[in-house]
């Protein structure tokens, strides 16, 4: 056997193979044993076909899997050989095959290039620590009461004001055509929330109960309903009525209704929430800022496939999103892909950084570990462990689920090393 290999890229390399004859005619050989241990044919035992028999009724099965073996264990030596971390191979070719004859082909692979951390212990990072008081209290106890208000009809009057909830009935078309995700009967829409187009709003503020009007409205481009992005829309909107909101009172009454004892409980019911807010917010500002720090320390090439596969993973999680909000949409925009390209490139060097960091610190996820991830998954599901096991069997995500364990061991294990400096949050405007 001899072999070359060519640089296409920094990830990605093309592999030429010589196999000699005489290795041929040996897999080749081994490969009808194998066949003929299993043929059954009329008039010979099970087993015992003889070896030429075989071999004519079963040619091209026979051929197809020598070159199969031949082109799998050369590439398992070319991976240890050379101490190459192949993750993906492509554009095999290969000259007409015959066992008698050497065996030449090739294929371009991507490979994971040597990563060379930079020191990712006692790394210095920021920690935003979100403070309490009594503003933040009050402000939740508002937003509490606001979630409980009612709506109440308004009848003596048929004119729109700000911020008044409107029941209406909407349609849109396109060149005569009606946009059936743009149909909405018995919407409750409110004003000024920042929910409905600017020029339909504006239009809408200056109807009445009981009024049909047409106008035509050109939508976003990045609006999320294909037939209508970028397009002169023609809208047809009925108001049926008018509502206003009903925001309950914060007396006894309404503290009982909430199971709580005293207006006092519940302030510190809602302190106690905010504050374990306050701390999951921190967490997660310090794990972001490692999660940077690590990107921006460590620069290094990553195969594309590993890419263009998480961008269209985190492209169907968007869709599948916005599909369960009822916006069906069978491609994303502009806007939202590049925002998707940007956490794509993210997603993939911090699992390839955990990757490394996990190989160097022996950090591992054994099966027991796993089997309690599944029992809780379980749990939450209110199902069998075996039915969750056969689910992430059968559809492969098992090593999922140990990539996702290992990582948060990861993470940890950094927080822990870490030198953590605490500070304020950052203003965001």
């Amino acid at each position: 056997m001899s072999f070359k290999i060519d640089e296409i890229s920094s990830t990605e390399k093309k592999a030429f193979f010589d196999i000699e004859k005489d290795e041929v005619s040996k897999t080749y050989l081994s490969v009808v044993k194998l066949f003929q241990k299993d043929a059954d044919l009329k008039g010979f035992r099970k087993g015992k076909v003889p070896l030429d028999v075989v071999e004519s009724i079963y040619t091209d099965q026979i051929e197809e899997e020598v070159k199969t073996r031949i082109i799998n264990i050369n590439l398992r030596t070319l991976a240890l050989e050379k101490k190459i971390n192949i993750v993906r191979t492509s554009n095999l070719e290969f000259k007409d095959f015959n066992k008698s004859n050497n065996f030449i082909f090739s294929f371009d692979f991507e490979f994971i290039p040597e990563i060379k951390l930079s020191n990712y212990n006692a790394m210095e990072v920021d920690k935003e620590v979100f403070s309490i008081d009594q503003k933040d209290i009050d402000k939740a106890i508002e937003n509490l009461l606001i979630n409980f208000a009612s709506n109440e009809e308004v009848t003596k009057r048929k004119k729109i004001q700000k911020n008044d909830i409107l029941s209406i009935n909407f349609s849109g078309e396109v060149d005569g055509s009606v946009i059936k995700d743009l149909v909405r009967d018995n919407a409750l829409i409110e004003l000024g929330n920042d929910s409905l187009i600017p020029d339909i709003e504006k239009e809408i503020k200056t109807m009445k109960v009981g009024e049909e009007k047409v106008f035509d409205v050109t939508y976003p481009k990045d609006f999320p309903i294909d037939e209508a992005a970028g397009k002169k829309v023609t809208c047809k909107v009925f108001v049926d009525k008018i509502y206003k909101k009903v925001v309950p009172t914060l007396d006894d009454d309404f503290i009982q209704k909430l199971g709580i004892e005293s207006k006092e409980k519940l302030e510190e019911r809602v302190a106690s929430d905010l504050e374990r807010s306050s701390n999951e917010k921190s967490e997660a500002s310090l794990r972001k800022n490692i999660g940077d720090k690590l990107i921006d320390d460590n620069n290094f090439e990553f195969p594309l496939s590993f890419l263009n596969d998480e961008e269209k993973r985190l492209e169907n999680e968007y869709l599948a999103r916005m599909n369960e909000k009822g916006v069906k949409i069978k491609e994303v925009d502009e806007k939202t892909r590049d925002l998707i390209k940007e956490s794509a490139i993210r997603n993939v060097k911090l699992a390839l950084i955990f990757a490394e960091i996990s190989k160097n610190e022996n950090i591992t996820v054994d099966d027991q570990e796993l089997e309690q991830v599944i029992a809780s998954i379980a749990k939450s599901q209110n199902t069998t462990v075996s039915k969750v096991k056969k689910y992430y069997k059968d559809n492969n995500l098992m090593d999922d689920v140990r990539v996702k364990l290992t990582d948060e061991k990861v993470i940890r294990f950094l927080v822990s090393e870490a030198k953590i400096k605490e500070v304020k949050p950052k203003v965001t405007k």
